[in-house]
């Protein structure tokens, strides 16, 4: 029986192990290794009080302020994980702060053992820096993190483009589209049929939600009604008589995925407004809502995942930048034209199922590692 690890920011092991959870989304393939087959163990980053980690703490906050970049060495570097990893024969982390925090335990591995790990990208190379004269230092302890690992999985096609940049002919590099668990999300429902209110829905907390904008479009369309799904300190005190908003966030399960699922249906558009990053933001919720039925509008950044695959009008709505009365103008268009919003539901729809399923995602998971 082979040996798989997950490393997780947080929040999995008791989804997992209890199976309390809902939607597959956010554990990047681990239920594609079955139990009977797998010995799957997960590690999740905590706050440990033993010296080396009161130690590590220290070595923390001087990586993060020299390298801008998630160092937390003290959330993972103990013996009892070096076990757990050391007879490992696969490691899977899942973004840039699980792979910046495992590294020392990567580097002992490599160097006196052999694990094949792979790790997960949505942000490593879309930090922005106080002070640029910084940023050869920062390449070069992304170069030192990618060294010991032996793929690297972006979930978007601009943040790999750039990477490209500062690791030249690497094959470890590899586009990885994210995917979503269809088979919760999925609502076999035409769109006019499914649409009980006129609530436009934004939902998301990262660092690149435009929350301002988001404020600004609601402000500026009083006669639209809005749902926002966030916990932004920026929406705490926001009082706005056409706005709700629910506190909501994954990681803390403050809304769960049948209500988030419930709130998608009855909506009639998803808005995403993104300030421009090589991050592929706004992903799931994307995915998420398109499958359920409900269009999305999205800023046209640098990071979307693949925007190849994705056309205007016909598969979402794009919005060239922040703009308000661009984003005013194409809301009130497409609000006005219930046939393009149902072509664009159903279009949106078949293209979610199709091709960003959960099989998908272990197929190529199972590839790329070599399992």
């Amino acid at each position: 029986m082979k040996n798989v690890t997950y490393i997780f920011a947080g929040n999995r092991k008791v989804k997992y192990l209890n199976d309390n959870y809902q939607a597959k989304d956010f554990f990047y393939g681990l239920f594609a290794f079955d139990r009977d087959k797998y010995n799957v163990k997960i590690i999740e980053m905590e706050d440990y009080t033993g010296f080396l980690n009161i130690f590590l703490r220290v070595i923390d906050k001087i990586f993060q302020k020299i390298f801008n970049l998630p160092f937390y060495f003290s959330k993972l570097t103990t013996v009892q994980n070096f076990k757990i990893l050391r007879n490992s024969q696969y490691v899977i982390l899942v973004n840039e702060s699980v792979g910046c925090s495992a590294l020392l335990l990567l580097i002992i591995l490599k160097l006196f053992g052999n694990i094949n790990s792979s790790l997960f990208v949505m942000g490593l190379y879309s930090k922005k820096l106080k002070y640029e004269k910084l940023r050869k230092f920062h390449n070069l302890i992304i170069k030192f993190l990618i060294l010991f690992v032996d793929n690297v999985f972006f979930l978007g096609k601009g943040e790999l483009d750039k990477a490209k940049k500062i690791h030249k002919n690497s094959s470890k590099l590899v586009y990885f589209p994210f995917c979503i668990d269809t088979k919760f999300w999925y609502k076999d429902i035409e769109y006019m049929e499914t649409k009980f209110s006129n609530d436009i829905i934004f939902v998301g907390n990262d660092g690149n939600r435009d929350i301002r904008t988001l404020i600004n479009i609601a402000k500026n369309t009083p006669e639209l009604d809005y749902i926002f799904v966030s916990d932004n300190e920026l929406l705490k005190n926001l009082q706005l008589a056409n706005v709700k908003i629910y506190n909501g966030s994954w990681a803390n399960s403050l809304l769960t995925d049948l209500e988030l699922k419930a709130l998608y249906e009855a909506s009639k558009l998803t808005i995403i407004p993104l300030k421009n990053s090589t991050q592929p933001s706004g992903q799931s919720v994307t995915l998420q809502s398109m499958v359920v039925g409900t269009p999305v509008m999205i800023t046209k950044t640098d990071g979307f995942w693949d925007i190849e695959k994705f056309i205007d009008n016909k598969d979402l709505f794009f919005v060239s930048d922040n703009d308000l009365d661009l984003w005013k103008e194409k809301i009130t268009t497409v609000l006005s034209n219930n046939k393009l919003m149902s072509d664009v539901s159903f279009n949106a729809k078949e293209k979610i199922l199709n091709n960003y399923n959960l099989d998908k995602f272990y197929e190529k998971l199972f590839k790329e590692i070599r399992i």
